[in-house]
């Protein structure tokens, strides 16, 4: 299609007329645009002659006479059937003839054949990057071996472009990759994170006793506990009188923010670096591209449990132009998930927030339990171990 009316110019003239259609051929050419005549219109002149409308339009909006008499004209019609008909069953050389395509139909299935079929006809390559032009023989040929051609991963069945496989293979999240902590066990990408945090015997973890903090493998907690239970037991005693509606506040700060935030995929998530609240273990997870459910360009924060924390729990989060509070039964969350709210803020919000810093971290400020005035905060700088 072109600006011509909707009428598709393929530049037919009395040459490309097949075999046996010359003289009606040369009746279906438009003397104005010396084109073939398509949606043809007669002018009420003396001679009702025949045009394409939007040349006729042309003549009559500019108030000029009929360019085949020089005849008065104040009427563009719809050309009768029997004119039409002839005009429209005119058969046509291929316009690439002359490069050796033998095709011939009218006009209409000219098109079709240009579109769809013609190995003559230069097109270029659908593939997104490429550019490769050529007669349509030729591009189906290249599809077979261009290189940002789609191909299905392996692993998560995504469309990949080829050339861009090995990357995509670095970081897709379905890829198997053996766990960094060295339990022996393969997992794909995105799950390790949280078999890290939950399950790995190899592990580096904290203690969760208040007041304890010894870090030791995984495997080796539950000799910790028996060994150091009567000291255990003396700091929960401790932790319990001092147990108070107190809120605790937390800083935690993401270093290098922007350049992390970079590498991450779409609806991927960055964990701080863990911090303790009432002898229970959490973080944060920020996923500057947004999570399922997010509005375009919204990031999300959320606070996720590490450890067997019961009860409900008040915390709020505030960070940049975000800033979400909310009352909600921990005891329904399951340990490494988090709640959050889905459109914290802007992801450009943060950007700007941790750009805005000497240091280049994002800074997020946390209270958990219920507001007080004499709390005090704690900084937690860092982020939790990663692939």
């Amino acid at each position: 299609m072109n600006a011509s009316g909707g009428i598709r110019r393929l530049g037919l003239d009395i040459s490309f007329a097949a075999d046996g259609f010359d003289q009606l051929a040369a009746n279906a050419i438009c003397s104005i645009c010396h084109d073939y005549m398509e949606d043809v219109v007669e002018v009420d002149c003396q001679a009702r002659h025949i045009f394409c409308r939007p040349c006729a339009q042309m003549v009559y909006d500019r108030g000029q006479p009929c360019p085949e008499c020089r005849g008065h004209m104040s009427r563009i019609e719809t050309a009768h059937l029997r004119i039409r008909s002839p005009i429209e069953q005119v058969k046509w050389k291929c316009t690439n003839f002359q490069q050796g395509c033998e095709f011939s139909d009218t006009k209409k299935e000219l098109e079709k054949h240009l579109d769809k079929e013609c190995e003559q006809e230069e097109t270029k390559c659908p593939f997104r990057g490429c550019g490769q032009k050529g007669h349509r023989a030729i591009i189906l040929q290249h599809k077979a071996v261009c290189p940002p051609r789609p191909v299905p991963c392996t692993h998560c069945h995504a469309a990949v472009p080829f050339d861009a496989m090995v990357g995509h293979l670095s970081r897709c999240v379905k890829v198997p990759i053996p766990c960094p902590s060295g339990c022996g066990k393969n997992l794909p990408r995105g799950e390790i994170d949280l078999h890290r945090q939950t399950e790995c015997e190899e592990q580096t973890v904290c203690c969760e006793v208040p007041g304890c903090g010894q870090g030791l493998k995984r495997k080796d907690m539950g000799t910790h506990q028996n060994e150091n239970m009567q000291k255990h037991m003396k700091l929960l005693t401790s932790r319990l009188l001092a147990l108070d509606s107190t809120p605790q506040s937390f800083t935690v700060l993401l270093p290098e923010y922007e350049a992390k935030a970079a590498g991450v995929p779409v609806y991927g998530q960055l964990r701080s670096a863990y911090f303790s609240f009432k002898g229970f273990t959490f973080n944060l997870g920020v996923y500057p591209k947004g999570m399922l459910g997010s509005e375009p360009g919204m990031a999300v924060v959320s606070l996720h449990k590490l450890g067997d924390f019961k009860g409900e729990l008040s915390y709020s989060i505030e960070a940049a132009t975000g800033n979400y509070k909310k009352t909600f039964a921990f005891s329904l969350v399951n340990i490494g998930d988090g709640r959050g709210k889905t459109n914290f803020c802007r992801a450009e919000d943060l950007l700007r927030a941790a750009r805005s810093r000497q240091d280049r971290a994002l800074e997020i400020r946390v209270t958990l339990s219920a507001p007080a005035k004499d709390s005090e905060a704690s900084v937690i700088e860092g982020y939790a171990p990663s692939v």
